[in-house]
């Protein structure tokens, strides 16, 4: 692993990274993504994710970078260096991983598992520029099997894709993934109401609006007409459904056999309104940051 960067320089690094990978991220989301169940929700995601969090306006890993870094640097105590990121929107989830495990000079052996290969091969291009070996799958993470367990699983916001039954079985593949006493550490939005954007194509162009004011003011060479249709595609197409609260996230790991050593809840600002959600975007809100063990 390379000696950790200071703070400043690894923001630098990010931020040059993000501009580099911005337009491998829209031609490799234009050729590979795919659109299930009849939505939009991958490509959408994929061509505007590098831009969104240029921005400052993605619901990012980088948002409870915090807490991530405490997480993790406990697990790194334990020697767990085998670690698999259950999906990603790109290399951010990753790049949380490399920077806790570089503060700690700790060897990781990382694997990064999505149903999509875009944010796969973002993540070994990344990997590559970072000199560090990244093994990739493209698979359901719900259903995913490995001939060896992991000690740590690492992921941002999965829990708000599925609903409930598709909720349930992530996290029992989560418990059989793990060694025992391995970890997942991961966030979830806490809420009520599931934010579906279908039908409200005003909400999306304001979004679209928005970013591309956004972009502008920032100095973000872009074509704003593109990118404000790309805004409003990704408005148009992110779901994000309840998970309940607090009790509701900790029964879901005790009952696949874990214990939930840490249920952090905070609440975060963010720059777009709650009162016109956009699933995926960075808002405000109450989030749950978890460590939950198995048994």
């Amino acid at each position: 692993m390379p000696n950790p960067a200071s703070p400043d320089q690894a923001d630098r690094q990010t931020t040059g990274l993000l501009e580099r990978a911005a337009p491998l991220a829209r031609a490799l989301s234009d050729l590979l993504c795919h659109t299930p169940n009849g939505r939009d929700h991958c490509g959408a995601l994929h061509g505007i994710w590098s831009d969104l969090r240029l921005l400052g306006m993605a619901a990012e890993p980088a948002r409870h970078a915090r807490f991530y870094a405490d997480a993790l640097g406990a697990r790194v105590v334990k020697n767990a260096g085998r670690v698999l990121i259950s999906g990603c929107a790109d290399w951010g989830m990753l790049e949380t991983v490399v920077l806790a495990y570089q503060r700690h000079h700790a060897d990781l052996d990382v694997t990064v598992v999505d149903r999509c290969a875009t944010p796969t091969l973002l993540c070994a291009w990344y990997g590559a520029h970072m000199g560090l070996p990244v093994r990739t799958a493209v698979a359901d993470v719900g259903q995913y099997a490995d001939h060896q367990p992991f000690d740590v699983i690492c992921t941002h916001s999965l829990l708000t894709y599925p609903a409930l039954d598709g909720r349930r079985q992530l996290v029992a593949n989560w418990y059989r993934l793990l060694q025992p006493g391995g970890a997942v550490v991961t966030v979830t939005r806490l809420s009520s109401e599931t934010v579906s954007p279908d039908g409200n194509e005003d909400r999306a162009q304001r979004f679209g609006e928005l970013v591309a004011q956004r972009c502008a003011e920032r100095g973000l060479v872009r074509d704003l007409g593109e990118l404000r249709r790309r805004a409003a595609r990704f408005a148009m197409a992110q779901v994000s459904h309840a998970v309940g609260n607090e009790a509701d996230v900790r029964e879901l790991f005790e009952q696949a056999g874990f214990d939930v050593t840490r249920l952090d809840v905070v609440q975060l600002d963010g720059v777009i309104s709650t009162r016109e959600p956009v699933g995926g975007a960075a808002r405000g809100g109450v989030y749950a940051e978890i460590v939950a063990v198995r048994r």
